[in-house]
């Protein structure tokens, strides 16, 4: 059975992609998981897009965000707007970066949340999206796979505010 119309997600530019991320975060009630192998900037770090990271990171007790991404280095350097609200809220926002070898040649991009979301983009640096904010067995599959990267990686030691 195909979801409603209005419960897809599908983008073909940033701002689509932007405009289905933001779509998928207003969805989410307390849990997140984000995989982008590039965090690159523009994604995830415009003001809607923050807003919602922001109100579902202070959601309450069990408010988690958790983002598995290739270059935290590389993001940190360009000063992406989600690892700063990562440092601003540790307790609820996680980093980590994959180490395995056959992880790092991942090449698709995914948000889930807890709710039975997705937004899916098989290739991770092309702006094309698909997904839905209710399609429960896709959204299982997505956080399987998350899950099984995220027990393996490492945190993301490049974005730790230092303790000055």
């Amino acid at each position: 059975m195909n979801p409603p119309a209005d419960m897809l997600l599908a983008a073909d530019d940033r701002t689509g992609l932007e405009a289905a991320h933001v779509r998928l975060l207003a969805a989410a009630r307390h849990r997140v998981c984000i995989y982008l192998p590039l965090l690159e900037t523009g994604l995830l770090d415009g003001e809607a897009a923050q807003a919602e990271l922001r109100r579902i990171a202070t959601s309450g007790r069990q408010a988690q965000i958790r983002v598995l991404t290739h270059d935290a280095e590389r993001a940190h350097r360009e000063g992406h707007r989600l690892l700063a609200l990562a440092q601003r809220l540790p307790t609820a926002i996680a980093i980590r970066v994959p180490t395995e070898e056959a992880q790092l040649r991942y090449g698709s991009a995914f948000a889930t949340d807890c709710a039975g979301g997705f937004l899916f983009r098989p290739v991770a640096t092309r702006y094309e999206a698909r997904g839905s904010l209710d399609a429960p067995g896709e959204t299982s599959r997505l956080t399987a796979y998350f899950e099984e990267v995220w027990e393996r990686a490492e945190p993301a030691w490049q974005i730790r505010p230092l303790g000055i």
